[in-house]
């Protein structure tokens, strides 16, 4: 009996050499499966963007602050907006709402220098990234935006070549409509064209009249324009600050019977430019006053902002303003640059 245990016990042992032995061979078949996606990766940080702009409800603002939450949305950023409409309070309870909440970055669209330069030297000390839209801001402060001198003489550039075809190069006179006494900082975009039209042109104008529009106010605008042609006949160029002011002063131009000497531009190509353009080109109305408008096209800039933002929470900022090129969409390039609108 003790001879046939041991004999038992030394079968065992074979066996189990010949088991260990196979498992050693092929050391995969004895480690735990694995999924091929057992070592994760840590997350990439969601970047959080306080944004303060003027209101949601102006043409160009409202595009823009549009495009830009698009853009976050598109990236997985979060976005926390304040609408300040140039409030400095409003400001400073939402700068100190983006302090509070962590946010890796701060986007300031209010556009008016003296309003931004105070929470952009206050983000600079606190070492939160600022960056101002459409104000040039000193450095090391960061600045994105269309400069007004650069709109100014984009403008002017352009009429200046529609009047060297049509008119001789010579006008009587140029009439610039803006803000002067409300928001005079942003009349540049309208003092500017006159140089750049005059260079394009090779002549200078010695009659150069400046109305002072109220933002909002068109009736008003109406009838400085108004009373401005009564005592300015001939050939004009207008250039408006915006496409508000814009249609009320070419409505003047229009009703006063002025259409055939009068040629100019708004700002903005917001809904109410690309429909009078859209009306004179399927009419082929080529000579009426209204003749383009600056276009900041906020769809293609708004990747450009977030780009520039993460490099400046990056670090790896090279530039501190960047300035995109002005494009004019116009009666001669409309379904060019709205193909949307045909």
């Amino acid at each position: 009996m003790k001879k046939a245990i041991l004999t038992l016990l030394a079968v065992v042992l074979v066996v189990s050499m010949f088991v260990g032995c196979g498992s050693s061979a092929n050391p995969e078949s004895a480690a735990p499966a694995s999924d091929g996606g057992s070592t994760t990766e840590p997350e990439a940080k969601v970047i959080k963007v306080g944004y303060y702009g003027i209101s949601p409800n102006s043409g160009f603002f409202k595009e823009l602050y549009e495009n830009i939450k698009a853009a976050c949305d598109e990236r997985g950023w979060e976005i926390e907006e304040v609408f300040t409409d140039y409030d400095p309070q409003k400001m400073r309870a939402a700068y100190d709402q983006f302090k509070l909440k962590e946010c890796d970055v701060i986007i300031d669209a209010n556009a008016v220098q003296d309003v931004i330069r105070p929470f952009a030297e206050e983000a600079l000390a606190d070492g939160i990234p600022y960056l101002s839209l459409w104000v040039a801001l000193d450095e090391p402060m960061y600045t994105f935006g269309t400069s007004n001198a650069g709109m100014g003489k984009a403008v002017g550039t352009f009429i200046g070549e529609r009047v060297n075809e049509e008119w001789g190069g010579e006008v009587d006179g140029i009439i610039l409509v803006g803000t002067f006494d409300s928001a005079p900082a942003i009349t540049e975009r309208l003092t500017t064209a006159v140089p750049a039209f005059e260079e394009v042109t090779g002549h200078k104008v010695d009659n150069v009249i400046q109305i002072a529009a109220v933002s909002g106010d068109t009736a008003k605008t109406y009838q400085l324009v108004s009373t401005a042609l009564t005592t300015n006949p001939g050939h004009l160029v207008i250039f408006c600050q915006t496409d508000d002011i814009a249609n009320a002063t070419f409505s003047a131009v229009e009703d006063a019977g002025r259409s055939e000497d009068v040629m100019g531009t708004g700002s903005d190509c917001i809904e109410i430019a690309l429909e009078y353009f859209k009306r004179q080109v399927d009419s082929n109305n080529m000579t009426c006053p209204w003749r383009g408008s600056i276009y900041l096209n906020t769809k293609r800039y708004a990747p450009m902002i977030l780009d520039l933002c993460q490099s400046i929470i990056d670090g790896t900022a090279t530039e501190y303003a960047v300035e995109p090129e002005v494009e004019i969409g116009s009666i001669y390039n409309l379904y060019e640059v709205f193909p949307n609108l045909k």
